[in-house]
């Protein structure tokens, strides 16, 4: 190998520098290629081609009145449709967002009229998609609609919780007379700027959720590379008399194994 790379230095007229250079920049074009590779994989494996991390949020009001809504929907490049088309089987037999709503109080009003005190937030799982439902200062609820695959951490929560927090608090009357000529134009415009802050959200998740996968993987990497020898050690003293190559695929087989299951763990790195 060294002699080769010696020969082909001289061949393309390289000084060491330029080859140790270009050598370099092979690397981290493999590296690179290899990254992207990954990031494909884990998009699939958590259903990004079809359901964003955070499908929508709808506001509502503790009587079920719908007030805003902000979807991420892509249907260009991502094929991401509205709230609505991830909660009924096709599209002719679309939910209503007031229903939505409607639905989601009564568990409110049930808290009330059950010995479930200060219920402050609920959540609903299933195999596609899941719900999170705040109660905010007991007039307003927010339905968060998720991809199940993905988990909120606690950062990314309170951010979420008081970014309305924030809003109700501002435009406390035109949410509390939300049918008024006047509040509805500031609502029209809260759920525009709204509609882009969760598509940003969105975009920063994916971000982070990449860059946490590369890095969960590069620490499960070595640490069963670490595991390998062990491995192939423990079964060459129990399988005596197998060949060795037959040996070395099957300790390989195994720990691609394990590491495909570690890398299914959710592990917070941060």
């Amino acid at each position: 190998m060294f002699i080769y790379s010696i020969l082909h230095v001289y061949k393309f007229e390289l000084g060491p520098l330029d080859f140790l250079m270009k050598s370099f920049n092979e690397f981290m074009n493999y590296e690179d290629m290899v990254d992207k590779r990954l990031i494909e994989i884990a998009s699939l494996s958590y259903n990004f081609s079809k359901i964003p991390p955070i499908i929508g949020i709808i506001i509502a009001n503790k009587f079920g009145n719908t007030l805003m809504v902000f979807e991420y929907e892509d249907r260009v490049k991502n094929n991401y449709g509205p709230i609505k088309s991830y909660l009924s089987e096709n599209d002719k037999n679309f939910l209503d967002i007031d229903l939505i709503s409607m639905y989601f109080s009564s568990f409110k009003a049930f808290a009330g009229q059950t010995n479930i005190q200060n219920l402050s937030n609920l959540e609903i799982h299933g195999s596609n998609i899941k719900v999170q439902i705040y109660f905010l200062f007991d007039n307003y609820m927010i339905i968060i609609f998720l991809n199940s695959k993905i988990d909120l951490n606690l950062k990314n929560k309170t951010q979420i919780v008081q970014y309305f927090e924030d809003m109700l608090s501002k435009h406390e009357f035109e949410f509390k007379h939300f049918n008024a000529s006047h509040s509805r134009k500031v609502i029209r415009m809260l759920e525009a700027k709204g509609t882009a802050w969760l598509k940003n959200l969105n975009k920063n998740y994916k971000h982070l959720f990449e860059n946490e996968f590369l890095k969960k993987h590069e620490i499960i990497d070595i640490i069963m590379n670490q595991m390998f020898p062990i491995i192939q050690k423990e079964l060459g003293e129990y399988l005596i008399g197998i060949p060795e190559d037959i040996l070395h695929n099957i300790s390989k087989e195994i720990r691609n194994k394990i590491q495909d299951k570690m890398c299914e763990f959710n592990i917070d790195l941060s």
